[in-house]
């Protein structure tokens, strides 16, 4: 009997510290960006490659939306050329470690 209550409480434990610790090695975070490309599908496929190990070292999604040249203007770096000439801003959603 005082195995089993034993056995038991190692397994309690066991679990609580599984629940305690998993959630604080899978926190996501955010990083937005802007793109160049002339289309939706294109602009999330290049908003994932340009912030995958830069900023976030997986990246599960980029969830993209065009915008208006007066939201962007201000970032110097930003030059888009015909036919990747609608700007895009994307929220990309990763982890810091695998």
């Amino acid at each position: 009997m005082k195995r089993l209550i034993f056995v038991t409480i190692i397994i309690f434990l066991f679990i609580s510290f599984g629940v305690i610790y998993s959630p604080s090695k899978t926190l996501y975070q955010m990083v937005d960006t802007y793109v160049c490309e002339e289309e939706l599908g294109m602009a999330e496929l290049t908003a994932k490659a340009q912030v995958n190990r830069k900023e976030l070292l997986t990246v599960s999604y980029c969830t993209c939306e065009g915008v208006a040249v007066g939201r962007w203007s201000g970032k110097a770096d930003l030059k888009c050329d015909p036919p990747k000439d609608i700007v895009y801003a994307c929220s990309c959603i990763g982890k810091n470690h695998y």
